[in-house]
């Protein structure tokens, strides 16, 4: 591959290594001989790039806006053009959530690390609750799959091949249930998962967190955390110290905090709801447009505040936030959501529907710092490629006023080596009830649907007049032709073909035993027993070895024991419900007493029906779908 750089030297240094790997990429194909003449844009002018035959003209101020020039020309090479951009926000990131059992493996990490920078981003957060080594603390990511000082090291100088700043994203008040269950973590713990404010031990902990992140990073950006932390103060701090005001306790707390990073050489940002909710009494987005800010308990000077928002779907909402974060904070950073954790399947259309707005609120409201977050809650049980889309409209509009739509589908092309529409279908799993693009409640069926108990249908009410057969037969038929084709996402695409197939039938297999049951349809309830639930565990064994193929490919394996367990438990379920419908065909059994049980409305969703836009069907939580005894506390 003959590419060649001419230019300024420095520029040619900061880019070529990078440019070498993104050349090495084996997707890419063949690209004929190219010159780069590498020239400095002026400070705060646009990015350009000029092509003509073999010779191309790439001038640039920082290295991120240089990579993704550098892959439009990899992936164009045959055509002749000029073009121009300038990002509207100076600092542009994605944050990948490594807590939430599934720690992506450094090999995985790195290929996120180039697909940032074909999209022109020069952050990467990741999200670490207890997931890294703390040589003081044993403990600390125990049996999680942590990340060593080492893996950090070598990814943090990885990034700095594309420009891009690797940022650790922690906690240092909440959040660290996973740490704080253990038994050497007592004089630590305030409540289960919130830090105890004001004990030595506690900052002797903290600093050693800053400290052995200090010497992987060569960053001085850090995010502390510190949000959801709502029974601050109300554990072991109450029974030590009695009641105080939360806006005190977190006030009091981030003092201290900060001084420990000036010492160990940070500047921090943190999550902001705790400010905004302690000194309003409200939730988190319900300040009144009228509200006085002038008396509030402030975060100190200069550190960020970073306003959280995957939700709202109206752009004066979020003019209003940031608003009212400018009037607390010189250093103001926005947060948005790519909606990966809607349960098993993404939610592409509340994505970008939020993304549009959001980001336009922060273009208007003049702010400079923005990042995606893909959290990965209740057990990563959505595989990481599920990121690409709403990660794609994100970094695209941090480039462009809208969503042009064929400049987004190249742009997905270029940057992901997909089409764009193979991965919309992935939207319409959820979309049984609102219609694909339209769930901005957030409905996820393919969750609760897929671990519901078939002979205790928690959820079967909200199923009726709604044919999930034809529904999830129709998309399974759609998904089985990526399912069959090779490339980079294929077995990506068998695991959602095998989900799909498994829900063409049990997602209805409660109402259809139920309604067999009460009717006495013998005949129906011996067909589900002998064909339906075995074609069910077939396709079910077929997803559950899908799966596990795409967990081990990206993650560490620590974490996968817990998604094991509950795609067995399906199986397991499935087997036993086979048992107890023949033992009732038998007449061993008189009735089946799970299939009297009257089955009540899971949502009070008063006069709506589940395709009103205002009916919310979402349960994300396991342990809620598969049961209405209770799996945590059983003492």
């Amino acid at each position: 591959m003959n590419i060649s750089f001419r230019g300024n030297q420095d520029l040619i240094r900061s880019v070529e290594k990078g440019s070498r790997l993104l050349l090495s990429e084996k997707n890419l194909g063949e690209i004929p001989a190219m010159t780069f003449l590498l020239e400095e844009s002026p400070e705060n002018a646009v990015s350009s790039i000029e092509k003509k035959g073999d010779a191309c003209t790439i001038r640039f101020q920082e290295p991120a806006q240089y990579f993704r020039l550098f892959n439009y020309v990899l992936h164009h090479s045959s055509e002749d053009f000029s073009l121009e951009e300038k990002p509207y926000f100076s600092r542009r990131g994605f944050m990948l959530d490594c807590s939430r059992n599934a720690v992506a493996k450094p090999g995985k990490l790195k290929s996120l690390v180039r697909r940032l920078a074909k999209m022109g981003m020069n952050q990467l957060f990741l999200y670490m609750e207890d997931t890294y080594e703390v040589p003081d603390y044993p403990y600390f990511g125990t049996y999680r799959g942590r990340y060593t000082r080492e893996e950090l090291r070598d990814l943090d100088k990885y990034c700095a091949l594309f420009g891009i700043e690797l940022i650790p994203c922690v906690q240092t008040l909440a959040h660290l249930h996973s740490f704080l269950r253990w038994h050497n973590s007592e004089a630590l713990r305030d409540t289960g998962d919130i830090l105890k404010v004001g004990a030595e031990e506690v900052y002797t902990f903290i600093r050693s967190l800053l400290t052995s992140l200090k010497s992987c990073f060569s960053t001085c950006s850090i995010h502390i955390g510190m949000d959801e932390a709502h029974m601050l103060g109300l554990g072991n701090y109450l029974r030590e110290n009695g009641y105080e005001e939360s806006s005190v306790i977190i006030r009091k707390h981030t003092d201290k905090v900060l001084e420990l990073c000036r010492e160990t050489g940070w500047t921090p940002m943190m999550w902001s709801d705790m400010y905004i909710t302690a000194n309003t009494g409200g939730g988190y987005y319900d300040v009144k447009g009228d509200t006085d800010t002038s008396d509030w308990e402030r975060p100190p000077k200069g550190l960020g505040m970073v306003y959280w928002d995957y939700y709202n779907t109206r752009k004066d909402l979020y003019r209003h936030m940031l608003r009212v974060h400018k009037a607390l904070s010189d250093r103001v950073v926005f947060a948005g959501g790519i909606w990966n954790w809607n349960g098993i399947s993404p939610n592409y259309g509340k994505a970008f529907c939020c993304s549009r707005l959001a980001l336009d609120a922060c273009r208007q409201e003049g702010i400079q710092e923005v990042f995606a977050t893909g959290w990965m809650d209740n057990g990563a049980e959505t595989p990481i490629d599920a990121i690409w889309p709403g990660l794609a409209v994100f970094s695209f509009l941090c480039f462009h006023e809208d969503l042009y739509e064929e400049k987004l589908r190249t742009y997905f092309r270029d940057c992901i080596d997909a089409e764009m529409e193979d991965f919309l279908l992935l939207d319409l799993l959820d979309a049984l009830f609102k219609g694909s693009g339209k769930n901005l409640s957030a409905d996820n069926p393919s969750k609760y649907l897929l671990y519901q108990d078939p002979m205790l249908g928690i959820f079967d009410y909200h199923l009726k007049d709604t044919d999930t057969e034809i529904y999830y037969k129709t998309l399974a038929d759609k998904l089985e032709v990526l399912a069959a084709s090779p490339g980079e996402y294929q077995e990506f695409f068998r695991f959602y073909y095998c989900l799909a197939l498994v829900l063409s039938q049990k997602a209805g297999l409660g109402v259809r035993i139920k309604n067999a049951y009460d009717a006495r349809d013998l005949s129906t309830l011996k067909e589900i027993c002998g064909k339906v639930i075995p074609n069910i565990l077939r396709n079910l064994g077929d997803m559950h070895t899908s799966r596990e193929a795409l967990w081990f490919a990206d993650a560490k394996p620590f974490g996968y024991e817990l998604l094991d367990i509950r795609l067995g438990g399906i199986q397991t379920r499935l087997e036993s419900c086979r048992r107890r419908l023949r033992s009732f065909l038998e007449g061993r059994v008189e009735k089946l007493e799970e299939l009297e049980q009257e089955r009540l409305p899971y949502w009070e969703l008063g006069d709506a029906n589940p395709q009103d836009p205002k009916a919310e069907l979402r349960e994300n939580l396991w342990d809620r779908i598969i049961s209405g005894c209770d799996l945590v506390d059983t003492v």
